[in-house]
């Protein structure tokens, strides 16, 4: 399908939507084709002073000084503005990158309104089944993860689900970092057992496409970690969170905070794992040993079977993009670009 659409793009062509035999020497029959459409090209005016403010202002913000990038944000948004005009892909860009500037700044109601105002211009000069469009909704549904209002959340990555499994397919890292976010909503919806696959067939994706070693792959089994503990399945929060921790003193110093981080949690899981191990109750009469603590549904109780899933008897696996996580919680994923 994404090849079909880029095909169908770039020449103008109409066509039934349906599967085709592109290995074949004639994949199309004159009945495919429904329609042409004209292909404009032209020249696009750019401002390189707008370009410059938003490359510094990007810079600043994976420097960690979102309040500085968001100062240069809005100087080149305002240069782009009367350079440019409104509905221009630097514009939209620059309201993109903006709208995470104010997320890291902890305002996460003027980043929504950023990312709104990026999307709709995007929608109006490339569509709506264009990947950057796709990968706002995610951020869109980062926003309102992070006002707590989960439920329009859902709705959006809904949304950008549908647009990059149309645009990009199936197995594309974009999909992965989506599926992450969307754990992560259902996890603080207390909907462990849905979060739990997303989080799978994130892992999938990642290790399939960048690796088993990579350093994504590493923050799949971090996110898995918090997820199982949080689901008091603690004993298999350290067995990933060891994992994570083996893959990043792979690529990084042992003093990399990272790494440090990791280490830290791989002791919070042993912990928590030790606890629940004390406060389990003796075996019963037929040898079964009792919950410690009641499972919810979907819950503790469903790990094992997960966790055979993904080809391991005792790792249920999960996928999450950078940020800094508090205990007990997992770090929020980045589902678009900055």
């Amino acid at each position: 399908m994404p090849l079909l659409r880029a095909v169908a793009q770039r020449v103008g062509l109409q066509l039934l939507a349906k599967a085709y035999d592109l290995e074949s020497a004639h994949p199309f029959t004159p009945d495919d084709i429904q329609g042409l459409q004209a292909v404009v090209k032209g020249t696009l005016h750019t401002s390189q002073d707008g370009q410059d403010l938003l490359n510094a202002g990007k810079a600043y913000l994976q420097e960690g000084d979102p309040q500085r990038a968001a100062e240069l944000l809005h100087e080149g948004l305002s240069v782009l503005h009367q350079t440019c005009g409104p509905l221009h892909v630097q514009t939209a860009e620059c309201y993109t990158a903006l709208a995470m500037a104010y997320y890291h700044h902890k305002d996460a109601v003027n980043a929504l309104a950023c990312q709104q105002k990026g999307i709709a211009i995007l929608e109006r000069i490339h569509g709506w089944d264009d990947p950057d469009v796709a990968l706002g909704y995610g951020n869109l549904a980062l926003f309102s993860h992070s006002l707590q209002e989960h439920q329009r959340a859902v709705y959006y990555i809904k949304r950008a689900e549908q647009l990059l499994l149309t645009i990009c397919g199936p197995n594309h890292p974009d999909v992965a970092a989506l599926y992450i976010n969307t754990a992560m909503v259902h996890l603080d919806l207390g909907h462990s057992k849905t979060a739990l696959r997303y989080l799978h067939a994130s892992l999938k994706i990642y290790e399939s496409v960048l690796g088993e070693g990579h350093l994504q792959t590493a923050t799949c089994f971090h996110a898995t970690a918090v997820a199982l503990s949080m689901m008091s399945a603690s004993s298999l929060a350290v067995k990933n969170e060891q994992r994570c921790c083996d893959i990043l003193k792979a690529h990084l110093d042992a003093t990399d905070p990272r790494v440090v981080e990791s280490v830290s949690w791989v002791r919070t899981f042993s912990s928590r794992a030790k606890l629940q191990a004390q406060q389990a109750p003796p075996p019963s009469a037929n040898g079964a040993a009792t919950p410690a603590v009641p499972a919810e549904p979907g819950g503790a109780e469903t790990v094992k079977p997960l966790a055979n899933g993904l080809g391991g008897p005792t790792e249920a696996e999960v996928v999450k993009a950078n940020g800094g996580p508090t205990p007990g919680k997992a770090r929020a994923g980045k589902g678009a670009k900055a």
